[in-house]
């Protein structure tokens, strides 16, 4: 089947959106061409039995027509209608996930029906969720646009109602959504620029006018608005001298409210931590470490990864990373059992096997860890280079020198092909690689040079790998 937007869009679906999909199909309020029922039904015997983009359209025109001679305008039509159902599908699909917004459509339908009672009925039930939310995104700003421009239309039609309550909670509100929705997308932005941040200027319209706003009303903000008080601070987090007084600013104020936020909410204000603490510690500030670590307890305390649909990767592997460096190896454990059920199938095996490499490495239990990455795959970069960074320090606890020094060269020439995509990470695995060598060299000279290579380490506080190699460093001054 060569209708390549039709058959991507069938593909994305999972089993179960795919038998609910059919449910939309039959049902005579969304379809009454009986024929596109009997394509879904074709399509759905054949998705998994055979690669639908090999389905050939005679056989296709076949199932729905027949004994008719084939007729590609015909058959072109139905594909087209097909594909404008599975786009419905879709949207249904995400308006079942608002039903926050649901009730604001209902009243906005209301507004303009004789049904008095249905209305303010609506109208109390919308108001008391505004009330319970804390958490105000731009979102809950949004339906609160919504709800005002209908109570206008609804009351507006008596000329001797006064409305000005609703006109400024109105104004309010769109003041409001602006505040945070620009704030989101500043942070987001910027969040993509982490790597230069000491020298990207930022260029968006009235970035400066927010957040001077935001600071001559903050302590009110703190009290009425955490979105916009967190993205404020994520914002200083990023672009300030003083970033490290706004992280843990963030950080207290989130731990001492986490029992507050919803599931979304605390995705907004979890991965800038994480990601900035990270950041902070890729450029040798190892104190950062401890602060991730409380960040992980206290949300994993508050249910946040049972809550998660799917934990991503890399965030998985971090935790795991970070939990080790601070030989927290049993909560890493339990924590990697717990939760590995979270991953996305695709990548799956290839994390738990890395995880668990990691945590076999930390116990000293080299074969078995050894065994685990070979069945790594390389997704992505992150994978290839924390397999290899670990595989290069079991060669070198086990003695392996041949095989360490083969597999420096094969990384270095890796590196080298990547060294625009890796940004910041390329200088750091480079030493890493630079100070292990060093390290080999060093291995069978005086004493001297084992300290000249202890006082470069300390040096250099940004290098990958760097608590192994000066736990190394202090041996071998031990042995000589």
């Amino acid at each position: 089947m060569k209708n390549l937007k039709l058959t991507e869009l069938l593909l994305s679906l999972t089993p179960s959106e795919l038998k609910r999909f059919g449910d939309l199909v039959r049902s005579p309020f969304y379809n009454k061409n009986k024929k596109q029922i009997t394509l879904f039904e074709y399509i759905e015997r054949n998705i998994n039995s055979s690669d639908i983009k090999s389905l050939k359209k005679e056989d296709i025109f076949k199932a729905i027509y027949p004994g008719e001679k084939f007729n590609d305008s015909k058959l072109r039509s139905q594909l087209s209608d097909f594909k404008k159902l599975c786009e419905k599908f879709l949207i249904v699909t995400e308006y079942e996930k608002r039903p926050e917004d649901q009730k604001v459509y209902l009243q906005t339908s209301l507004s303009s029906r004789s049904a008095g009672k249905n209305f303010d009925a609506v109208s109390n039930e919308i108001g008391i969720g505004f009330g319970e939310n804390y958490y105000k995104g731009f979102e809950h700003y949004l339906r609160m646009i919504g709800f005002e421009k209908a109570m206008i239309l609804k009351k507006g039609t008596n000329v001797e109602v006064n409305l000005d309550k609703h006109y400024y909670k109105l104004s309010d509100a769109i003041d409001h959504y602006f505040l945070s929705s620009k704030l989101d997308l500043i942070n987001s932005f910027l969040s993509r620029k982490y790597h230069v941040l000491g020298s990207f200027k930022l260029d968006l319209k009235f970035t400066d006018e927010i957040v001077k706003f935001i600071e001559a009303n903050l302590n009110e903000l703190k009290k009425t608005d955490p979105f916009i008080y967190c993205e404020y601070l994520i914002y200083k987090m990023m672009t300030d001298t003083e970033s490290d007084k706004y992280f843990n600013v963030l950080q207290s104020y989130v731990i001492k409210n986490i029992s507050k936020y919803d599931h979304a909410s605390l995705e907004q204000v979890y991965f800038p931590m994480i990601n900035f603490g990270f950041n902070k510690v890729a450029l040798g500030e190892i104190e950062y470490l401890e602060k991730i670590f409380q960040i992980y307890r206290s949300f994993e305390k508050r249910g946040f990864y049972s809550d998660m649909e799917y934990i991503q990767d890399i965030d998985f592997i971090s935790i795991g990373i970070a939990g080790l460096r601070l030989n927290k190896v049993q909560w890493t454990e339990d924590f990697s059992v717990k939760y590995e059920s979270k991953l996305k199938s695709s990548y799956k095996e290839s994390t738990v096997n890395l995880v668990h490499s990691l945590v076999c490495f930390k116990k000293k239990k080299y074969d078995e860890a050894i065994s685990l990455l070979n069945k790594v795959n390389y997704e992505n970069s992150y994978y290839y280079l924390k397999s290899r960074e670990t595989l290069l320090q079991i060669y070198y606890e086990q003695k392996e020198f041949v095989a360490l020094e083969s597999l420096m060269d094969s990384v270095r020439h890796y590196l080298k092909r990547r060294r625009e995509v890796l940004s910041i990470h390329y200088e750091r695995y480079i030493m890493f690689m630079k100070f292990l060598g060093m390290l080999l060299k060093v291995a069978e000279e005086d004493k001297s040079k084992i300290h000249m290579l202890k006082k470069e380490l300390k040096k250099n506080i940004n290098v990958i790998g760097r608590d192994w190699l000066m736990e190394k460093v202090i041996e071998l001054g031990i042995k000589n």
